[in-house]
């Protein structure tokens, strides 16, 4: 099979952080049809979401944490619209529920724990309206489950665009995956990151390691069943911390933190081994050869070398393959990578170069991802201000001004850091809601440093970013959707 060369773009937005009209107090499956077309207008051709398993525990906020889930094969329920679900049929629950849905949604971030606790509320009314026509309640929720984010998926594919999902590297110790499978983990251990300039004493993700002995003398099985879940709603999937498959950072139980563990395994020769063997088992690759044909749409040195070579291109029976390969990279990663054809990731102010401040994006690989930060970032506008020196290095040495940088990032400024990700060599660049819409400074959010998804540092942050802008909002911003679509054009995107 030839692939054409091409460049495509899509936007990052957690389903959580949706705002509709027809919501309540969290984005919804069903809110996606509506920034699909969003996406049709501005020549956008991929949403790419956080994790949509269930994580529920206790519905407190800790459940806010979409990495931590209670099931690899469950989708939450906090993400249904309740009111297509059923009607309620008391008067006094019909109002009590529009009272709270007109609360909750007045609000400016997701308040996890209400959310959970009404949509639950409404779910078992009607539920029990139902009793005796359906199997048991949560059978019933992830029915619906699969009903609504279906009838997006199939509104996405109708309009062209590709859905990619997120792969975590761990899941909850309290899960059904570990109850049903204990002997796929090691329970005295637990997952997480070594110190750096990010988290000084570490990162502590709380979740068991892989019994990796035992998952490959079943043949990689529970992985195996867990992407052919993922290819049910999916076209494309985030390997999370990919480098994970290669060696983890591995704490004892019980550890003050995380600067108290090591890696797994301990013997760096392994790594490349055990990495290749994991990942070309477990999503078949490579599967089958594919060549990457010159399109005319040359950007750069870095595609290089004769395009009529045989390639092979990251798919999993049409399942596009992508890593997270951020941090601490262990030298044999990026090899195996280009080996198996995954896609990497690309983030300008973190270059996978140590000698340079910043990355030049017409320098990336072409399978790659550009991006211009993750959900565990500030946005461009929270970086900007954070560090004040190093914007204004940015300013003058990748934007060639020669004026002193602006107090904030203003909206010219914005465009320029977007417009300069869109001329990337990557095959891909895939851009945070938020930095778009900084593009116009009368549609964005004031308040900067609330649109940041998440602090890794803190272990016990709350996962509530909402859009300030409803995605009626957005289809309606003739501005912006012009903005951003002369870009996409410009740069054959």
């Amino acid at each position: 099979m030839i692939i054409p060369l091409s460049y495509s773009a899509g936007v990052a937005v957690p389903v959580f952080s949706l705002r509709s009209e027809e919501s309540c107090g969290i984005g919804e499956f069903l809110d996606l049809k509506k920034l699909a077309d969003w996406c049709v207008a501005t020549g956008l051709k991929m949403i790419q979401i956080l994790p949509i398993n269930d994580t529920t525990t206790d519905g407190s906020w800790s459940d806010s944490y979409p990495y931590k889930s209670i099931s690899t094969k469950a989708l939450h329920p906090i993400y249904l619209n309740v009111e297509k679900v059923g009607k309620l049929k008391d008067e006094n629950d019909i109002k009590r529920f529009q009272e709270l849905k007109k609360e909750l949604n007045a609000k400016e971030f997701v308040d996890y724990p209400e959310v959970f606790k009404t949509k639950m509320w409404y779910l078992r009314k009607v539920y029990d309206q139902k009793r005796g026509k359906k199997p048991g309640f949560y059978e019933f929720l992830q029915q619906h489950c699969d009903k609504q984010l279906s009838e997006a998926v199939d509104y996405l594919h109708s309009k062209g665009i590709m859905l990619k999902g997120d792969l975590p590297i761990g899941v909850n110790r309290e899960s059904d995956d570990v109850k049903q499978n204990p002997h796929l983990f090691n329970l005295d251990m637990e997952t997480g990151a070594p110190p750096d300039g990010f988290a000084p004493q570490g990162q502590n993700w709380g979740f068991p390691t892989y019994n990796w002995t035992a998952m490959e003398a079943e043949n990689f099985q529970w992985w195996k069943e867990r992407v052919a879940w993922f290819k049910k709603y999916f076209d494309a999937l985030r390997i999370d911390h990919i480098l994970g498959f290669f060696r983890i950072w591995e704490i004892p139980k019980g550890s003050p933190d995380a600067s108290f563990g090591h890696y797994s395994p301990e013997n760096p020769r392994l790594w490349e081994i055990e990495g290749r063997k994991r990942l070309s088992e477990i999503f078949g690759l490579p599967n089958s050869s594919f060549r990457l044909e010159h399109s005319g749409m040359e950007k750069s040195p870095a595609i290089g070398g004769d395009f009529s070579t045989s390639l092979c291109y990251a798919r999993n029976d049409g399942l596009l393959i992508c890593g997270e390969d951020l941090g601490m990279v262990a030298p044999c990663v990026p090899g195996v990578m280009r080996e198996l054809g995954i896609l990497s990731l690309e983030v300008q102010r973190m270059p996978k170069n140590s000698t340079r401040l910043f990355s030049d994006p017409r320098e990336n690989p072409y399978l790659s991802v550009d991006t211009t930060g993750t959900h565990d970032m500030p946005t461009i506008r929270g970086w900007w201000e954070q560090d004040r020196a190093l914007s204004a290095r940015y300013y003058h040495e990748m934007l060639h001004h020669t004026d002193n940088p602006p107090y904030f990032c203003e909206p010219y400024i914005c465009q320029e850091i977007v417009e300069q990700h869109l001329n990337s060599s990557s095959q891909w660049v895939i851009l945070p809601i938020q930095d778009y819409i900084a593009m116009d400074g009368d549609f964005r959010w004031d308040n900067t440093w609330d649109e940041q998804i998440n602090e890794p540092a803190d272990s016990k942050w709350r996962w509530k970013y909402r859009m300030h802008q409803s995605v009626e909002a957005l289809l309606k911003n003739e501005k912006l959707r012009m903005i951003i679509n002369k870009m996409i054009k410009k740069y054959s995107r």
